[in-house]
């Protein structure tokens, strides 16, 4: 008899598989990146039907196989359904998943807190209101998953002395992976300076959870978040060892 087991997972991307089936991607709680087939799944009454789908979030039943598990049951834990319906949670949702698709390897040891984040990312930009709170989820979950994945962008020192930032201006460096002093460079890089306040708002929503509400949550607004998001998202492409394809469609939004 075959193996089976349970896990909670959510789906990153799928690929047909001939004429009825898909191969998901998905990331599991318990076991990191995973890759099932599932049976049926491309036939509109199939029992695994839109449980298949981006984004989902599933209990699954799982049979063991000689080269891949295959989904016997599914039970929706979260659709995210309301992500489907607006471009903005749509797209920034896209680049979640593709961040944990592009860092994340199969028996990951962070395998629950990687999970957890990305639950709750889309939990919490399914939930939003504004393109600025989608943002602020957004950053919150780089700077998470970034300090998971041991690429979390050092805010409290420069990264070349070793000596405190200040209340001045410093500069970020993908280079050396967070704030700079003014009083020093990366060669060949071109770093971006950063005001100090933009430093402050970055370093507390790195240290807070995604249900806790901050001043900057409540002060934030576009002009403030999308050039920090802009400015993790090029720190995070730098360090990912797979190219992203969803910051082509983020840039024409």
């Amino acid at each position: 008899m075959k193996q089976k087991y349970t896990t909670n997972a959510i789906n990153l991307k799928s690929y047909d598989f001939g004429e009825s089936d898909r191969i998901v991607l998905m990331y599991s709680q318990d076991k990191g990146l995973i890759r099932c087939i599932a049976k049926g799944s491309k036939k509109p009454n199939g029992k695994l039907g839109g449980r298949m789908d981006m984004f989902v979030a599933n209990n699954l039943l799982l049979t063991k196989g000689k080269s891949m598990d295959s989904v016997s049951q599914a039970e929706v834990l979260n659709s995210f359904f309301r992500i489907r319906q607006d471009s903005d949670r749509m797209f920034y949702s896209m680049y979640c998943v593709e961040t944990v698709k592009n860092f994340g390897e199969e028996n990951d040891v962070e395998s629950k807190e990687v999970y957890k984040n990305l639950y709750e990312v889309l939990s919490k930009i399914a939930e939003s209101t504004t393109e600025t709170e989608i943002i602020l989820a957004t950053i919150r979950f780089q700077l998470k998953i970034m300090q998971i994945f041991g690429y979390a962008p050092e805010f409290d020192i420069c990264n070349i002395c070793g000596n405190p930032i200040g209340d001045g201006y410093s500069k970020f460096s993908k280079e050396s992976g967070g704030l700079i002093c003014e009083n020093h460079s990366v060669f060949g890089e071109k770093t971006e300076r950063i005001h100090p306040k933009i430093k402050d708002f970055l370093k507390t929503l790195q240290n807070t959870d995604f249900n806790i509400q901050t001043d900057y949550d409540r002060l934030a607004n576009i002009k403030v978040s999308k050039p920090c998001f802009e400015l993790l998202e090029r720190y995070i492409e730098h360090c990912s060892p797979k190219k992203f394809n969803s910051t082509k469609i983020l840039e024409a939004i």
